[in-house]
């Protein structure tokens, strides 16, 4: 058969060979029917690939649903969503496929560094690829889906190519965000939370974190980007003035671009962020209020998973840390900060989450659904403030009082940064 570059494609001899591989080991239908191939050539990142038919049988014998954005490592994990096999949508596809519907435009790289048994590394139709493989296996359904395959990627590449073919409403920026990290930054973040105990060992961020009690990509980086800036900003602040100021905890960016405060502090640490002792011990900590708060509602009357996961939403996880960073320079309170907050008279958990949920000022409107409940930079400066006031004196709960103080302080101190209107 005759393979050959079209008129836009620069020609590769690397990728000529891996396409004569790819013909040789996994039948196709031009194969079959000794067909002309072309090569094209993606015009954004110059990624090489091919258009082909490829029969069910292959499809179930030859596909990877686990396909790794560094081909290389060992020490990485699936990086596409998780299959969704009981979603309706996907349920009309099977009956479609076991009614021996033909699948078009499924995106594979062709790749045997890894499981080289199963060469087709899926990026794009994981859900299409798994209803095929289903309607073959059990009711041998055989018909031909049309497939894009990739040829020599490199790792942006394949990162970029796993991003266009997810980029659908159905997927959420928890996916992107945890795909972005391993590809520019590596599995540095992941194995800081391993270390910290925020993921257990061999556990990845999850791909749609409304669905999952752990933190994500998003929440860890805002972690980190929040204790340098709390530190820094304490630096600059007196003990005696730091009851005194409305704080501004920031919640870094999802989606398909890094959060730029995040690459600065990756950049600016050049290796020496994941290392950092003080930045382990604010997360061991967080970690431990974080199971204690999810230990406590699981075994109360108000089991729900926004109280289980209280300390892990973005408005507290963001300014317990960043507190947690502007109190290195007060060593004593943030001896207190770090600990676990005690429980209160009928508020088992240490974030009293009942309590939380309840609360409301007097200026707020009648909208308001309770503090840590949104993510906006009210709610953050707030919440803050709590925290800081805590601090100052060992053991005390998170209780109705605390929690008023602190939002009058914080609605009182910007109102005095106003002056006289």
């Amino acid at each position: 058969m005759n393979i050959t570059f079209d008129e836009y494609a620069v020609e590769s001899k690397a990728v000529l060979e891996a396409v004569q591989s790819f013909i040789d080991s996994v039948d196709c239908l031009e194969k079959k029917k000794d067909s002309q191939i072309f090569i094209h050539q993606d015009g954004v990142k110059k990624s090489y690939y091919i258009r082909c038919c490829i029969s069910a049988d292959i499809v179930a014998n030859k596909i990877d649903l686990d396909a790794r954005l560094d081909p290389q490592s060992n020490d990485t994990f699936r990086d596409n969503r998780e299959l969704l096999i009981t979603h309706n949508t996907f349920r009309r596809m099977s009956r479609d496929a076991d009614n021996e519907r033909e699948f078009s435009d499924i995106i594979a790289e062709y790749n045997t560094v890894y499981s080289a048994e199963k060469p087709l590394k899926i990026w794009g139709g994981q859900h299409r690829s798994r209803a095929i493989q289903d309607a073959f296996r059990k009711k041998n359904v055989m018909r031909y889906h049309g497939f894009r395959i990739y040829f020599c990627l490199t790792k942006e590449q394949r990162s970029e190519l796993a991003l266009v073919s997810n980029t659908n409403i159905a997927v959420s920026n928890d996916l992107f965000d945890r795909q972005l990290e391993e590809t520019m930054i590596g599995p540095h973040l992941r194995e800081w939370c391993v270390g910290v105990g925020l993921l257990n060992l061999n556990e990845d961020f999850p791909d749609v974190g409304s669905r999952s009690d752990k933190i994500t990509t998003q929440g860890a980086r805002s972690f980190i980007v929040n204790f340098f800036k709390g530190k820094e900003k304490g630096k600059q602040v007196n003990s005696d003035k730091l009851d005194y100021n409305v704080y501004e905890p920031y919640l870094c960016k999802s989606g398909v671009v890094l959060d730029e405060e995040y690459q600065k502090l990756i950049d600016e640490k050049d290796g020496t962020l994941w290392t950092d002792a003080k930045l382990i011990e604010a997360g061991q900590a967080f970690s431990l209020l974080h199971h204690a708060q999810y230990e406590a509602i699981k075994q109360s009357k108000h089991n729900t998973k926004s109280s289980r996961t209280k300390a892990l939403t973005p408005a507290i996880l963001s300014s317990w840390s960043f507190v947690a960073g502007l109190l290195q320079s007060h060593p004593t309170r943030l001896k207190n900060h770090l600990a676990v907050p005690p429980s209160t008279r009928g508020a088992p958990d240490p974030l009293n989450a009942y309590e939380m949920s309840k609360f409301k000022h007097d200026q707020d409107l009648p909208t308001y659904r309770g503090i840590g409940t949104r993510s906006d930079l009210k709610e953050r400066q707030r919440i803050a403030q709590i925290f800081l006031a805590r601090s100052l004196t060992e053991g005390i709960p998170i209780d109705k009082s605390l929690i008023a103080k602190a939002v009058s302080t914080v609605i009182g101190l910007k109102a005095m940064s106003k002056g006289y209107v």
